[in-house]
């Protein structure tokens, strides 16, 4: 089940970043990747703790287009109501709470919003796309100095292998077996 939630997660952030139409998107942490106080704490918390939210431990869970609002604090509001009370069916997450962050893309720009105790607070925090195309790559590339963006574009020209030492013996005791060895003269005995 965890595998097919990160497929999701996964197709959801490659929405989120190539869309053509600004949008939003929904993180929530990844239980596997965080500290005991990340999860439902407040800023506040966080701070307390020398935390700050992490991207690197979040899942964007859901994208969709963005609507067009006046405001953003009602915008956020509106949002936190929606994936509380009327979730959509294609929302794989928890119901929005604190600790969870609005990412919204308008313009290529992103602009994140943490779910706080009381309403969102914007943070300066940098999302960008991961490279999803390297780590598919690297599971089918059958040489990973080929790693450049085409999946499994061959291998790479082989170098000519030379024989090692003790190969090139065990080769010359094989054909020594089969000749006959010299006759020792025989001594006399006494």
């Amino acid at each position: 089940m965890r595998e097919n939630l990160a497929h999701v997660f996964q197709e959801q952030a490659e929405r989120f970043f190539v869309s053509q139409v600004d949008s939003y998107a929904i993180m929530q942490l990844d239980s596997s990747k965080v500290t005991p106080f990340e999860p439902f704490s407040s800023l506040r918390l966080l701070e307390k703790y020398g935390l700050k939210p992490n991207a690197e431990h979040y899942n964007i869970v859901y994208t969709d287009a963005l609507p067009e609002y006046q405001n953003i604090h009602v915008f956020l509001e509106s949002t936190y109501s929606r994936f509380n009370m009327d979730r959509p069916e294609d929302f794989k997450g928890h119901s929005l709470s604190v600790s969870d962050i609005v990412a919204i893309r308008q313009a290529g720009v992103v602009s994140c919003y943490y779910c706080d105790s009381v309403g969102f607070q914007k943070l300066d925090m940098v999302l960008e796309p991961q490279n999803y195309l390297k780590a598919a790559e690297m599971s089918v590339e059958d040489d990973y100095s080929m790693l450049d963006g085409v999946i499994n574009n061959g291998k790479a020209p082989q170098l000519e292998e030379t024989p090692s030492m003790l190969g090139q013996l065990k080769e010359k005791a094989e054909a020594c077996k089969d000749t006959p060895s010299p006759k020792k003269p025989k001594s006399k005995e006494r």
